[in-house]
């Protein structure tokens, strides 16, 4: 490990960031590219609130970054950008709706910083790529020094800003099997305005359809809507071996938005939500399909 400055170490192994982590769970923070963890300390210090004591760099550990396939599982490390996964062959035919996700985050100088690994470890429940990994049924691998744990991707999350993983545990990558040439996806998103926009809300969606045009596989999770993301397994259902017609593709999407009142409760944004949140997985359901509508 580097000689340490006051607050700041850069572990150059896997094992050292482990150790480190463990050994300061309490007032220990990993920074990657930086674009949540720098914004999140600049406004617990105006708020008055206490920093962490440490920020364990793991730039510099050697097999964290970078995109592969194996016998048609992709695999993304986890210091990989948004830019370099928005801009990947391999995510961009095996994953498509991956890339689109990590093309719409931030601007280009946080796409250029920001990492796959920080994204998902910040828990933001307006996080732009979740919804497409959690419908890509993604697994993560976290490491520590007793060795490696795999978890699907909706099991990182126990609540906003909130993960599962335990002190020492860094994030190594996560994988997903290509989705087959039946597969259509799609990922939209809708925020304040067309850029540098946090997500309001947002839908992924992957459905497969056999050679007579019927839906035998359906994967349909919001964003930015639900405390913790998910999938909405009772709106997949509906579409579930039929041949979609608007009728069926109607009623998936008012699923997904009356899953959301149901799971968030009637809030004041509600009368607003309800209809947004039906009307973007109306029209991701519709994309998926290969018809792009408005």
């Amino acid at each position: 490990m580097s000689p340490r400055k006051p607050g700041y170490v850069v572990p150059e192994t896997l094992a050292e960031a482990s150790e480190f982590l463990r050994e300061h769970a309490e007032d220990a923070r990993i920074i990657a590219g930086g674009t949540d963890v720098l914004v999140q300390l600049r406004r617990r210090g105006r708020a008055g609130g206490e920093h962490p004591r440490w920020l364990v760099d793991i730039s510099r550990i050697p097999g964290l970054a970078g995109v592969s396939t194996d016998s048609g599982t992709i695999s993304i490390g986890a210091m990989t950008t948004h830019e370099e996964i928005a801009r990947s062959p391999i995510i961009r035919k095996g994953g498509p709706l991956l890339a689109e996700a990590c093309a719409s985050v931030g601007s280009p100088q946080i796409r250029a910083r920001g990492t796959i690994g920080g994204n998902i470890m910040n828990a933001s429940p307006a996080a732009d790529t979740i919804a497409a990994l959690a419908v890509l049924s993604t697994r993560v691998r976290l490491s520590d020094r007793m060795g490696t744990r795999d978890i699907l991707i909706t099991d990182v999350f126990v609540g906003p800003y909130k993960t599962s993983a335990q002190p020492g545990e860094v994030l190594m990558e996560v994988y997903f099997d290509a989705l087959a040439p039946t597969c259509g996806s799609a990922f939209v998103k809708l925020g304040r305005r067309e850029a540098l926009a946090i997500a309001r809300l947002s839908c992924a969606v992957v459905i497969e359809r056999d050679d007579a045009g019927r839906v035998t596989r359906a994967a349909i999770a919001p964003g930015a809507c639900l405390p913790m993301p998910a999938r909405v397994e009772s709106a997949e259902e509906m579409l579930v071996g039929k041949v979609p017609d608007e009728a069926a593709v109607d009623a998936a999407a008012r699923e997904v938005a009356e899953e959301m009142v149901r799971r968030t409760g009637v809030r004041w944004s509600t009368d607003y939500k309800r209809p947004a949140v039906e009307a973007i997985t109306r029209r991701a359901i519709w994309r998926a399909l290969g018809v792009n509508v408005e």
